[in-house]
């Protein structure tokens, strides 16, 4: 099975001849540790991702933005999306929502103050980043993106970062939109937020995505859990604790893990494999390919 129908199944929540594998980010220092003294480039990359035998890749925007405003579209790149859509990888693009992009503009602090207080600017910086998102999603879609992912953290180890009333009232609307707007253009979606999303796992399925990426383990989210709540609508990637690929792990060690995690979430399909946080320069290489081989054999 070639990797982008295998990720196209498994968002579809049928079965796969494997798990499909892959990562939201992947630090270039990582791999620059299988190049060393080499300029990283898209070749690279590539074959990095090849190597660990991963199914899809994401694509990260780059823009200049004044601290004040969301930046326009056009403004707005995605390096080597040419390239990476012309491979057999499954490309994802990300986006940030209004959370995210609130943060940047305004500081953490001040869009949660404004959130709680149902403020008109939230509203309106809410309106701008759906506006500027649903541009790059036609462009997106257009130049052969398989897929988008919205992400906006909006939760903490513990707990949501605000009320659920305060997300359904001023972030899930926006989101859904964007949403349906991509689905409209025929891209699945997924919604990406580390920590505790318990609470609001179903506004999640309802406001229209295909998909929860994360899953972080360290935040109480257990993913035979997640899988009964919504994995009849959702498909579930990620879970993988970094640390088991941080600190020595032997080999039935890394086993037992993987094992965990498809056997609680991927027996049916539905599942994409990978970490809660993606791959970075502190990772040991060798439990990567490790890691990666386990799943296609599982």
């Amino acid at each position: 099975m070639e990797h982008r129908t295998r990720v196209e199944r498994a968002i579809k929540r049928l079965t796969v001849d494997q798990v499909p594998c892959a990562e939201l980010i992947i630090n270039d220092k990582l791999v620059q540790t299988m190049f060393p003294e080499t300029t990283i480039g898209f070749s690279h990359r590539l074959e990095f991702v090849n190597t660990l035998g991963l199914d899809a890749t994401c694509l990260h925007p780059g823009c200049q933005y004044s601290p004040a405003t969301v930046p326009c579209a056009k403004d707005v790149v995605f390096y080597d999306a040419a390239e990476w859509v012309n491979t057999d990888l499954f490309t994802f693009a990300v986006l940030d929502g209004p959370v995210g992009w609130g943060t940047k503009l305004l500081g953490f602090e001040q869009v949660m103050m404004q959130m709680t207080r149902h403020s008109q600017a939230v509203c309106e910086l809410a309106a701008a980043v759906e506006t500027m998102n649903k541009e790059l999603i036609n462009r997106l879609a257009g130049s052969g993106v398989n897929g988008i992912i919205l992400a906006d953290d909006i939760a903490f180890t513990q707990g949501l970062m605000v009320r659920p009333s305060v997300l359904r009232e001023m972030v899930f609307p926006s989101l859904a939109a964007q949403a349906a707007y991509a689905k409209q253009l025929g891209l699945p979606v997924f919604f990406h937020s580390d920590g505790n999303l318990t609470l609001v796992l179903d506004d999640i399925a309802a406001a229209g995505f295909d998909g929860l990426q994360c899953i972080e383990a360290l935040a109480g989210m257990d993913i035979g859990e997640v899988k009964k709540q919504v994995g009849d609508r959702l498909c579930l990637w990620g879970n993988l604790d970094p640390a088991e690929l941080i600190e020595p792990r032997s080999v039935s060690q890394l086993e037992q893990t993987v094992r965990q995690i498809v056997q609680a979430a991927g027996h049916d399909g539905g599942l994409i494999f990978g970490t809660s946080s993606g791959l970075f320069e502190n990772m040991r290489l060798d439990s990567l390919k490790v890691t990666y081989e386990m799943v296609r054999k599982s």
